[in-house]
């Protein structure tokens, strides 16, 4: 199945539903999120999910929950606002949250868009894994991390505020000093992504350049859980 990009519908109807975040606004609107929201973010992801899968085979093959809800779990957190003004889809395991997770995503907001992957809620345990595992062999980590931010990916981590490798190499330090591991690429904008375009061309690529440093990072974390 081929995706032929997204309608400027989706884009406006995100950012109107920031301003009007509630379920009045959102039940006569539904039929608006249904056509230009949810409708093509699941032909991407349908489009991308053998690709997806090849990268690993492990990765939940249902489409409707690899795709974002557009309704919030407000159980937990301060911010009772009913609805996302964003959406994502996430490549992860069956029956896992995107913070404890291995994930490939690709999100779109009223502004832009961003795709990458990575643990963004890495354990103590996978992060202690992870520096050994750099340190035992830093210029086979550095080719992968070389090889991302050459095409254009960036580091999606939060650094410690001090550096607690005092005796590491400079060009790992980066590296290390983080509270989790992940990588993106983020953009302004969103008339690139409008029908018609390339976008579904462009992520397989992308996925392409993931695997090898994805693979690195899911061979950490099967040592970590015993798999």
């Amino acid at each position: 199945m081929s995706f032929n990009g997204f309608y400027k519908e989706t884009f406006e109807f995100l950012f109107e539903i920031a301003f009007n975040n509630n379920v009045e606004w959102f039940s006569q609107n539904k039929k608006r999120y249904e056509k230009y929201v949810r409708a093509p973010m699941r032909e991407l992801c349908t489009a991308l999910m053998p690709h997806a899968l090849e990268i690993d085979p492990n990765f939940n093959p249902n489409i409707t929950t690899s795709v974002s809800r557009i309704r919030r779990d407000t159980r937990f957190t301060y911010d009772k606002s009913p609805f996302r003004n964003h959406v994502w889809i996430g490549f992860r395991y069956p029956k896992t949250r995107i913070s404890e997770s291995s994930i490939i995503y690709f999100e779109i907001t009223p502004e832009g868009y961003s795709y990458g992957f990575g643990l963004y809620m890495s354990s103590t345990e996978f992060m202690n894994a992870y520096r050994r595992r750099v340190l035992a062999d830093p210029e086979g980590f550095l080719a992968l991390a070389k090889k991302l931010e050459k095409s254009g990916f960036y580091l999606d981590a939060e650094s410690y505020k001090r550096d607690r490798f005092k005796d590491a190499p400079d060009n790992l330090k980066k590296y290390l000093n983080i509270k989790y591991l992940g990588w993106g690429k983020r953009f302004s904008g969103v008339n690139d992504i409008i029908a018609p375009c390339d976008i579904e061309d462009r992520l397989i690529k992308e996925m392409r350049l993931m695997k090898p440093m994805y693979g690195f990072i899911r061979s950490i974390q099967r040592t970590v859980q015993g798999d």
